[in-house]
Parts: structure tokens; C-alpha cells; sequence
């Protein structure tokens, strides 16, 4: 990968702060493979999920607390990127319409799920609709060909992921696909904390995350 300010950013979060061991990273792909069924994963799944690992209670809580949406009644509609909510990525898996929080989040799902997504999002520029289509082990399409991602370069230390809130404002607000260098370019302007990067390079990053949680499962 070119990109070596990107990859030693996205490196260091995967190591310094999504370092969750390999309990809590199987439930968390239990959970995300649930989830990508369509429907919201209720306390009662999620309590099998729980025991099954075997993590205490209180571990899990407060591990689901971070990175996990819920609805009125508790079921889990959202988690660690993909959800059942009102997100601007839309991914469509194995007939089910789900949603990411963010660009990147929906190049490293499918190894999650181990499934071909296909995605669409729009430019928060132009408005054209970006479309891609990822299995777990790489890009198969683009469309427009020249689309690209924008990736925030966060410092060590600085990386906030403590709420799915806190998610949100340090990442996801900052990661978008563009139908166009221009495009990204444009929205970047003045920022140095921005990286743009090809859909096949944000693939690559997202396989960061992907291959450290696979890993510990």
C-alpha cells in the first residue's frame, strides 16, 4: 500500500485501541453475523451469545455499551459499523438491506460476515451515488471507476472509541466515498488530518480490522 501515513494510522488503532482479545472479539462477530441477518439481535440471543463465549457479565455490558446501538426494548440494532438504522452507506447482503456507519466500515464487513456486500453511498459533494461491490477478499467493482475514500489520520493516543458516539465524531463523520479525486479533494481542503485514498487502498485498510478480529475468533 502507498499510503503509509493511512496505513500507520489505521495500524495503530487496530492495535492500540480495538485491541478487545479474543473473547469479546468472538462475541462481537457472533453478534455482527446475527445482525446481518436483517433483524435487531434481542437480549435474549445476545445472552446466548454471552455464555456461549463465556465473558462475565459485566465485561460484555460494558463492551456492548461502547459499540453497540440499541432499541427501546434493548435489542442490538447497530454494531461496530453495520446496522439496522438510518445510516448514508447502504450494504446489501445475502438479500438483507443493512447500513454502515461510515466508507471504511463497508470494506471491512464482508470479511466480517464472510459475504459479498454491495454498497451504495453517496457523494457528500456532487450527491452521485457511489457504488462497489466487496466479497471478503476484495474489490470486485467500481462505480464510477475513479471513486474514492476519505480516511482520517488520527495520532496515537488521540483515538476516542469509548461510545458509539464518540465512534462517530472521531471517524465515521470524516470517511466518505467521492465519484472523484476532484470531488474528495475539495471537501479536504485545508485539512491535514485527511487522507484520500482508492477504494482498492481502503479495502486494504479495512483488512487491518477484519484480520485482527478474525483472527482472535
Amino acid at each position: 500500500m502507498n499510503n503509509t501515513r493511512a496505513f500507520g494510522s489505521m495500524n495503530g488503532v487496530a492495535k492500540e485501541v480495538l485491541d478487545y482479545g479474543p473473547d469479546l472479539s468472538r462475541l462481537l462477530v457472533q453478534i455482527m453475523q446475527t445482525l446481518a441477518q436483517g433483524r435487531p439481535v434481542a437480549k435474549e440471543q445476545t445472552d446466548r451469545n454471552i455464555a456461549d463465549v463465556g465473558i462475565e457479565r459485566d465485561k460484555a455490558d460494558r463492551f456492548l455499551s461502547q459499540v453497540a446501538e440499541r432499541d427501546g426494548n434493548g435489542a442490538i440494532t447497530g454494531i461496530m459499523g453495520l446496522s439496522l438504522n438510518d445510516h448514508p452507506h447502504r450494504l446489501y447482503v445475502n438479500g438483507a438491506s443493512l447500513s454502515a456507519w461510515c466508507a471504511m466500515d463497508t470494506l471491512f464487513i464482508p470479511a466480517m460476515l464472510n459475504q459479498t456486500a454491495t454498497i451504495e453511498s453517496q457523494s457528500p459533494v456532487s450527491g452521485q451515488t457511489v457504488r462497489v461491490t466487496v466479497s471478503p477478499q476484495k474489490v470486485e467493482v467500481v462505480n464510477p471507476a475513479g471513486a474514492v475514500i476519505s480516511f482520517v489520520v488520527v495520532e496515537p493516543g488521540a483515538s476516542n472509541v469509548n461510545s458509539v458516539e464518540a465512534i462517530w465524531g472521531t471517524f465515521c463523520c470524516h470517511i466518505h466515498f467521492f465519484a472523484s479525486r476532484a470531488e474528495a479533494e475539495q471537501w479536504a481542503a485545508g485539512r491535514e488530518d485527511i487522507e484520500i485514498l482508492s477504494v482498492e487502498e481502503g479495502f486494504e485498510l479495512g483488512k487491518l480490522l477484519s484480520s485482527k478480529f478474525l483472527a482472535e475468533t
